[in-house]
């Protein structure tokens, strides 16, 4: 063999080792973190998982825990594939700000999911209306352990006008417990999902029914972002599915993000974001709350953390990064540094 022979075999060996490697580095198993069984956030990684695994020919599947805030370093550390978190925590995470104790930089969104409005909620026939109505009334703002569901009860406040000292403060352990504390009277006014079922089930329930309490004047998206980076304001309009709003009324909102950790390569990410754009449409047949969500509007501008860099270059590929999402992009990206 000559020289020459030999160097090309050489090289040859090196190419085909350096490709087994990046081979190697490929995800071989995709983990979703999620909130507990029967949680819409289990429902959706099930789906998520399915859709997948399906796609791509990678085992998939959804492990509940016992809240999102809890798998997040684990994502963010690669032990984890995926998690999905809602876009305060999101946030939250990359900026080290509570209940983090420092920033997760791993943390990429790879896709908004599902938009939760979230209001005030009272008895119709109580006679409040307005956030201002609230004074030295009791009003439930620890929502359990998730600092940033509290943060947003208070941030509820101040865009009335109040603050702590204005009202008697209540706790509760969780969003059906601020539900259950109206409806039995240990409380004035609580938080709520606008789309949870229990709602729904309380307005039938409670003789005249309840009523939804808009942000107060002061609660702009900016005052709100500021507030507690990830939420904003939104527009509720009456459905049939929120017999409960008699007008159209603004309320807070935040998002559910899919997001990614340390071992999703942008290879892989391009190819996540691939199918779950791709197959969006058949998805929402099967999953109520992705129907909030228009396909070309899971990667939104208002992102609170930074979208992986699989995700930009397949939104781009397809005309779908915008200059606004290019400027969040790299806000979001100096705030995670």
């Amino acid at each position: 063999m000559t020289k020459t022979s030999i160097r090309i075999a050489c090289i040859a060996a090196f190419t085909a080792i350096a490709a087994s490697t990046a081979a190697e580095a490929k995800i071989k198993r995709i983990t979703i973190g999620s909130n507990r069984q029967g949680s819409v956030f289990y429902l959706l990684a099930s789906g998520f998982a399915k859709e997948l695994q399906q796609n791509l020919q990678i085992r998939a599947t959804a492990q509940p825990h016992a809240g999102s805030t809890v798998y997040m370093s684990v994502v963010n550390k690669g032990e984890m594939t995926l998690g999905l978190n809602n876009s305060m925590d999101s946030g939250a995470s990359v900026r080290g700000a509570a209940p983090f104790k420092k920033k997760l930089k791993n943390i990429r969104a790879i896709a908004r999911v599902w938009i939760i409005p979230y209001g005030l909620m009272v008895k119709a026939n109580s006679g409040i209306k307005s956030v201002a109505d609230l004074k030295g009334k009791k009003v439930v703002t620890t929502t359990g352990p998730i600092v940033n569901l509290t943060n947003l009860n208070i941030a509820y406040l101040h865009s009335g006008g109040l603050s702590l000292k204005d009202i008697s403060a209540v706790k509760s352990g969780g969003i059906v417990d601020n539900i259950n504390k109206v409806v039995e009277g240990r409380a004035d006014a609580s938080s709520v999902a606008l789309g949870m079922p229990a709602v729904r089930k309380a307005h039938a329930g409670v003789p005249g029914g309840i009523r939804i309490i808009p942000l107060g004047a002061g609660g702009s998206d900016a005052f709100l972002n500021r507030e507690v980076p990830g939420s904003r304001g939104i527009m509720q309009k009456p459905s049939k599915f929120r017999p409960f709003l008699k007008t159209p009324t603004r309320v807070a909102a935040f998002d559910a993000y899919l997001n990614a950790g340390k071992q999703v390569s942008t290879d892989d990410a391009y190819k996540i974001i691939k199918v779950l754009h791709t197959n969006w449409k058949k998805m929402q047949k099967s999953y109520g709350p992705l129907r909030g969500v228009k396909q070309n509007a899971i990667t939104p501008p208002t992102n609170p953390h930074p979208y992986h860099a699989g995700v930009v270059k397949y939104m781009k590929e397809i005309g779908n990064w915008s200059a606004a999402n290019e400027k969040q992009q790299q806000a979001v990206l100096a705030a995670a540094k």
